[in-house]
């Protein structure tokens, strides 16, 4: 066992803030997207402060260190959402099929670039807890966050295979959801599908 001298702790504090602080914001922006009121996304992210603290010397390699993050804090939103018994309340997956397969005669995401520009945050926020957890997670992170399925695989601990099919199948309930709520969300009229707009995927 390493005893911390205070030169080492102030080194490891340092070090731990230059690392962890620039990613600070986004963490509280994914938490509050998740999370029944903002008390709750700054707890749950001050909790993961805390775990990485703790944890710190298991982070091997720092250019890792915001997907681990983001790990952490999605075991902090888990365990708060066990604790207090909430659960969102989901759209039925096979109705938001209908609703995009209405919209789109093919398997490409065409619209969802569309879709995206439409949002505000509140909107947003209000979209993706409509559909389920898994699926939200990895549009989010590579589509706003800018992950790679690499990074989104390390940090939600599944093969980049299922962070790829849960992108595909996220995006198309996300745009049904959109589509679906526009008027109550005064989004006007549904995306135009005929165009070739794609959206444009990452590596």
């Amino acid at each position: 066992m390493v005893v911390l001298t205070p030169a080492l702790l102030a080194d490891r504090q340092q070090q731990f803030e230059s690392l962890v602080l620039p990613h600070l914001d986004r963490l509280l922006a994914f938490a509050a997207r998740r999370s029944a009121s903002l008390v709750d996304a700054e707890d749950a992210v001050q909790d993961s402060c805390v775990r990485a603290w703790t944890a710190f010397d298991e982070l091997r390699d720092p250019l890792a260190v915001r997907a681990w993050l983001y790990r952490i804090l999605r075991t902090v939103i888990s365990e708060q959402v066990e604790r207090s018994g909430r659960r969102a309340r989901l759209v039925p997956m096979s109705r938001l099929d209908d609703v995009h397969e209405s919209l789109v005669a093919t398997e490409s995401d065409s619209v969802f670039k569309e879709v995206v520009h439409r949002l505000d945050q509140e909107v947003l926020h209000a979209a993706l807890a409509s559909i389920p957890e898994d699926f939200a997670t990895a549009v989010e992170l590579h589509d706003i966050e800018g992950f790679t399925y690499q990074e989104i695989a390390e940090a939600v601990g599944v093969p980049i295979g299922t962070v790829m099919s849960r992108m595909s199948r996220g995006r198309r309930l996300l745009t049904a959801v959109v589509a679906e709520r526009r008027r109550e969300w005064a989004l006007g009229a549904a995306p135009d599908v005929s165009g070739s707009a794609r959206m444009q995927r990452r590596p």
